[in-house]
């Protein structure tokens, strides 16, 4: 099976090859949001280096969601236009599942965390068992203050935690662990580990039925509300 995956919910961007489960090669930079001029390019490489062209793609895999708002709408317009054209089936990856991905077969439990603004984060958990990521957490948005008690009430302990504020997160929950620099931002190669699993249990999707995932409206949705 022929993968590949791309990733443009934050300021990092990638775009990775996976062939019968081994990574053949990443695209990728941290070069601020500037997905709307780098992401194809991203994607060729990647294609290029792993002797691929979108005909061979098997599953076309993005992060959907939580992230930045214009990132997401770029990787999934990219991906469902390639899927389209080539009627392959899609993997829309949480980008919570990406984060977590690494720590597949850890036996800890991981909580993963996107700035989400105003000391808030964008949260969700999962416990590695048996080489699976089961999900203890449900998405929220979280006072980065409150994390700590929210993952108490879970019975989550000693937690590793990953995504762009896991420094902060972790200094507000007992016993955590921040995974480190390596770990802030997603990687393409990690989506397509994530797609892969998901592809074993069936839960991929047609290019029309790939949605984003945003968990809050966009501040601008939420001025035109308080406005109305």
């Amino acid at each position: 099976m022929v993968i590949l995956g791309v990733d443009s919910s934050s300021a990092a961007g990638s775009a990775a090859v996976y062939k019968d489960g081994e990574l053949v090669y990443e695209a990728y930079a941290n070069e601020g949001l500037t997905h709307s001029q780098t992401l194809l390019v991203r994607c060729d490489e990647a294609m290029k280096a792993g002797g691929i062209r979108p005909s061979d793609v098997d599953v076309f895999a993005v992060t959907s969601g939580p992230g930045s708002f214009t990132g997401l709408r770029i990787g999934m317009g990219l991906v469902k236009g390639m899927a389209f054209a080539t009627g392959a089936a899609c993997a829309g990856v949480s980008t919570f599942l990406a984060l977590a991905e690494p720590f597949r077969d850890s036996g800890r439990d991981i909580i993963t965390v996107l700035d989400a603004r105003q000391k808030r984060a964008y949260c969700c958990a999962f416990r590695s068992v048996d080489g699976e990521l089961v999900r203890v957490m449900d998405e929220c948005v979280l006072p980065l203050d409150e994390i700590g008690t929210a993952a108490g009430k879970l019975g989550i302990v000693s937690p590793l935690i990953a995504g762009d504020v896991s420094e902060a997160a972790a200094a507000a929950v007992a016993g955590a662990e921040d995974a480190g620099e390596e770990y802030r931002f997603v990687h393409a190669a990690r989506v397509c580990m994530a797609a892969c699993s998901m592809a074993e249990k069936g839960q991929l999707c047609s290019a029309d039925e790939l949605r984003p995932f945003y968990l809050q409206l966009s501040q601008a949705e939420r001025n035109r509300l308080q406005n109305d």
